[in-house]
């Protein structure tokens, strides 16, 4: 389980990150000691490996359901800067920005995910339809010398 490699390595990032998001789409309510638990390892993955997305991720979540929404404003920023590409950290960011009445640059992050996703959408396409080349190209014969 992740508690029990936790122990043997309190100091993981990355498990860190496993135990908050776990935690965080089990539902708990801010105030709970499982909800407190998800954000103390989130916090602490971020500060022990500040370019973990991901971790930055549930913690502007976390932010959200207790109506910090500046923090989680700053932790989809940084989340963004470590990947572009991250829809839901964009997403987040959109939502928080709302909360907080900075409307202004909605606009354009709006624009920016609906790309993202049409290019991620396209992508998505690109594989499946290579899979099926793959899969339709019949096997060829041993090349004889």
């Amino acid at each position: 389980s992740i508690q029990s490699k936790l122990a043997r390595k309190p100091n993981d990032a990355l498990l860190l990150y496993l135990q908050a998001d776990v935690l965080s789409q089990k539902g708990a309510d801010p105030g709970a000691p499982e909800f407190e638990l998800a954000m103390r390892s989130a916090k602490k993955a971020v500060t022990l490996q500040p370019t973990l997305g991901a971790a930055r991720g549930v913690l502007a979540k976390l932010y959200m359901q207790t109506g910090q929404y500046q923090e989680a404003v700053d932790q989809c920023r940084k989340a963004l800067s470590s990947d572009p590409k991250d829809q839901t950290a964009l997403y987040r960011l959109i939502q928080a920005l709302r909360k907080t009445g900075q409307k202004a640059e909605i606009p354009d992050l709006l624009k920016r995910l609906a790309q993202l996703r049409e290019q991620a959408t396209k992508e998505e396409r690109e594989r499946y339809r290579y899979k099926l080349i793959e899969e339709d190209t019949p096997p060829r014969p041993p090349v004889q010398p």
